[in-house]
């Protein structure tokens, strides 16, 4: 049996929002609200399509959301902003690091307009009413974005204006520039097919990229509906869309997910923060929920299906990008109950963690440490400093204390409280001794020297001073010593009922695998390799099995190589 629909037209009057008349057709809805919005009959106006499911629930998909001009009164302007990564040249405009710049300084434009980044970069008459706008956003955009750049590129601030300027005007020539191809705009995003082979005819492979951008932005300016634009792109993909094209969808995909109302009505209905963050990080990461909340568009589990595939993984960033702004928000998780707030910090927490730390590495830890200060009547640096060693504290796992402290580190917080984690690396010492305090005992053996090398690996690239990395570094080798001698490991790799040309060849690919780092134990290993180095007539030994001098030429060959990658020189 198909689904019933009918076509919901509502009024907003007096912030309050009511139907005002039921249609069975789209068309007969939109042409209602179109009369409404001409004739300023309210402050906005909106189509929603209801659904009625097998089960008997309803889902709504808005068509239509429209300001009404008489009744509009809406002062746009920047928003404050402290970040702006730099750009190298006109090209890294349209980056994702760019493009999210310019929803957070531009968002209450974008969403007076209903237009994303990408829909301004490559549509020229959507760029040129931006640049147009009055009260001029643009200009106060670029002077506050160049501002922010200038210091860490070493020039001035009207210089890096200027330069600003410059790219932008680049950007706009080829925009307008696309818009001269009029083949390119018979097609669009139901036939994706169609619209890649007609931009390639046009420009060949070094333009069709950009032209499939140009016609997407094209076809969504007429759409003011975030999620009816959504709808629009996800629609567009097929199971066979090479990756390229689907690169292209993802950065528009990515693009709206950047408006906090596509998100609000993704998520559907929360009753808390902690609820939108579990159910934003499940989103993220493409997981189903167990118990979604009944409002919850269908396009969001389209979305959520395309990312678990792979498939959106700019999409996926802007979403973690908005984790973080939400946990550094001043909102509390659970203002339902209070007294729930320290488990829902903790559940969160857990959440974002995985073998490598934090999901969002530096920055996460950061956003979460700043969450954990708010717990404390004291600010400034003080703050600062207990909530680092109440992060410490709450985290049981040593190598996740171990992590967190790395990624706190890069941070501007983690600058000001080294003090803090020095002293904590120092009580680490009683949790260390034993390998199974720090990684599962039923991962096998080798899973378990890896988890333990890659925290070393790790040490080693932080930033991190060198006498705290290297008393780390010296304490998990430590640990991995005692492991190698208890469970007998360099044993079993050199078992005496094999032959000694294999039992040197395990030992030696052991030795040159990077299981472990340079330390002591590697060095138990190599010792046992030159055991079998100083035995005599160890040559002839390791190649009594060739069958010929040119065999056994070889085999002497790979082992002096095999040696040299194993530490061996000389």
């Amino acid at each position: 049996m198909p689904p019933k629909y009918t076509f919901e037209v509502k009024v907003l009057r007096e912030k309050r929002w009511t139907v005002d008349r039921i249609f069975m057709t789209e068309t007969e809805a939109i042409q209602h609200a179109e009369k409404l919005v001409k004739t300023n009959a309210a402050d906005a106006v909106r189509v929603e399509r209801e659904r009625e499911r097998h089960d008997g629930t309803y889902t709504a998909t808005v068509l239509f959301d429209r300001t009404c001009d008489g009744k509009r009164n809406v002062q746009v302007a920047i928003v404050a902003i402290d970040t702006a990564p730099p750009c190298a040249g006109p090209d890294d405009l349209y980056g994702l690091d760019a493009r999210l710049t310019m929803w957070k300084i531009l968002r209450k434009y974008f969403d007076h307009v209903t237009l994303c980044p990408s829909e301004i970069l490559y549509n020229y008459g959507a760029l040129a009413k931006l640049m147009d706008n009055d009260p001029p956003v643009y200009p106060a955009a670029i002077d506050k974005i160049a501002s922010l750049q200038a210091p860490a590129l070493g020039v001035d601030s009207r210089v890096r204006r200027d330069e600003l300027y410059k790219w932008m005007d680049t950007v706009a020539r080829r925009a307008r520039s696309a818009e001269k191809e009029k083949r390119l705009f018979k097609e669009s995003l139901q036939d994706f097919g169609a619209l890649a082979e007609m931009a390639t005819l046009i420009g060949g492979a070094e333009e069709r990229d950009t032209l499939i951008r140009c016609a997407i932005a094209r076809e969504l300016y007429t759409n003011r509906n975030w999620l009816s634009k959504l709808e629009k792109l996800l629609e567009a993909v097929s199971p066979d869309m090479p990756r390229e094209d689907l690169a292209i969808i993802d950065g528009f995909v990515a693009d709206i997910l950047g408006s906090a109302q596509v998100i609000q009505e993704i998520l559907g209905s929360r009753s808390t923060l902690f609820n939108a963050l579990m159910g934003l990080i499940d989103l993220m990461e493409g997981r189903v929920e167990d118990v979604p909340p009944r409002d919850v568009p269908e396009v969001a589990q389209v979305l959520r299906r395309l990312i678990a595939d792979g498939n959106l993984p700019a999409g996926s960033n802007v979403l973690l990008d908005r984790i973080k702004a939400q946990i550094s928000s001043k909102q509390p998780l659970n203002r339902i109950n209070p007294d729930q707030e320290h488990d829902s910090f903790l559940k969160l927490m857990a959440r974002l963690s995985n073998t490598r730390g934090f999901r969002g590495g530096p920055e996460m830890a950061e956003v979460l440490t700043s969450r954990c200060s708010m717990q404390f009547q004291e600010g400034g640096v003080t703050g600062r400093k207990l909530a680092v060693g109440a992060m410490i504290n709450m985290i049981r796992d040593p190598l996740q204390k171990i992590r967190y402290m790395i990624s706190i580190s890069e941070t501007e917080t983690g600058v000001i409280c080294a003090d803090v984690l020095h002293k904590a690396i120092s009580q680490l010492k009683e949790s260390m001794g034993d390998i199974n305090k720090l990684v599962p005992g039923n991962l096998s053996a080798t899973r378990r020297l890896m988890a333990v090398t890659d925290i070393q690996k790790a040490l080693q690239e932080s930033v991190l001073t060198e006498s705290v990395r290297n008393q780390l570094i010296g304490m998990l080798d430590d640990v991995l010593v005692n492991f190698i001698e208890r469970e007998g490991f360099i044993d079993r790799l050199d078992d005496p009922e094999l032959g000694l040309r294999e039992r040197s060849v395990r030992l030696i690919k052991f030795c040159s695998s990077g299981l472990l780092l340079e330390g002591r134990a590697l060095e138990l290993a190599r010792m046992r390799i030159a055991e079998h180095l100083r035995q005599p007539n160890f040559v002839q030994h390791y190649v009594s099995e060739c069958q010929s001098q040119s065999e056994a030429d070889e085999a002497l060959r790979d082992l002096h190589r095999q040696l040299a990658l194993a530490g061996f020189r000389g």
